[in-house]
């Protein structure tokens, strides 16, 4: 359990669920029921199986930094993890192929993706967090996959995967002085250079934060609420560059009010 870490799974879960009814509206999606669960189940799989190989690929620093996971603290072994993460990706795959085409397409990609991140990108600094960004995106797309709407999900999408893409720079900026393998983005250019570069896709999700109730997609509750969401992001945005730290506890809670507000918006 603890190295699946199924918390961030359900998080994941509720994300398919919110993006589902984001898609279509409450009433339709009980008609989708089979597909949701089946969704949750793939997304659940994904999340226990990118934990298993991230701590595979991370174990040596894990012993600093997570002395008490299970492959640093010995309760589990290397092989075991690699294992792990072997089955529940092919777990994924296969319970995609009972969903919507577009949705198996993206779970492969996704597989793909996050299989390339832990052995190639992790430690390539703005490719790493551009990937994360693109998995965030994935997910959200998926859950109007799921429910045939994929293009309902374009815009909560990208809103995520911009705001996502400028929390992971800045959480890096943050861990600057203990990411001694990674060549992070603050290391290749400059912890204040870094912060700058954070700040564009935050102002440009927040640009674009209104286009879902200007197209009749989400209620003017989606609006009152994702104001505050974008008044927290730019606070963010800009306190980070001089307390990184407090600058990612903002980005997180600006990132859970944006998902409330959709959530507060769906079409009833």
């Amino acid at each position: 359990m603890k190295l699946l870490r199924l918390w961030n799974g359900a998080i994941a879960a509720l994300g398919l669920i919110l993006g589902a009814a984001v898609a279509t509206n409450l009433g339709i999606l009980i008609d989708d029921a089979y597909d949701i669960v089946l969704g949750i189940l793939v997304v659940t799989l994904f999340v226990g199986a990118g934990n298993s190989l991230n701590d595979y690929f991370d174990v040596e620093t894990d012993r600093v930094a997570h002395p008490d996971r299970p492959l640093p603290k010995g309760t589990l072994s290397r092989r075991t993890a690699a294992y792990t993460a072997a089955i529940l990706f092919a777990g994924c795959i296969v319970l995609s192929t009972f969903l919507d085409v577009l949705a198996m397409r993206i779970v492969i990609i996704a597989v793909l993706g996050m299989i390339g991140y832990e052995l190639l990108l992790k430690n390539q600094g703005f490719a790493g967090n551009a990937m994360i960004a693109l998995l965030v995106f994935a997910l959200f797309e998926f859950s109007g996959a799921i429910v045939g709407f994929a293009e309902k999900t374009l815009i909560l999408a990208t809103l995520s995967g911009l705001a996502t893409l400028g929390r992971e720079i800045v959480k890096d900026i943050e861990d600057v002085e203990g990411d001694v393998t990674r060549k992070t983005l603050p290391k290749r250019i400059g912890v204040r250079n870094a912060g700058y570069v954070a700040i564009v896709p935050t102002l440009i999700a927040v640009g674009l934060s209104p286009l879902p109730y200007l197209q009749n997609q989400l209620t003017i509750l989606y609006m009152i609420a994702v104001l505050i969401a974008d008044a927290l992001f730019v606070l963010g945005a800009f306190l980070q560059l001089k307390d990184p730290k407090k600058g990612q506890k903002i980005y997180k809670v600006a990132m859970i009010v944006a998902l409330a507000a959709f959530a507060v918006g769906v079409q009833i």
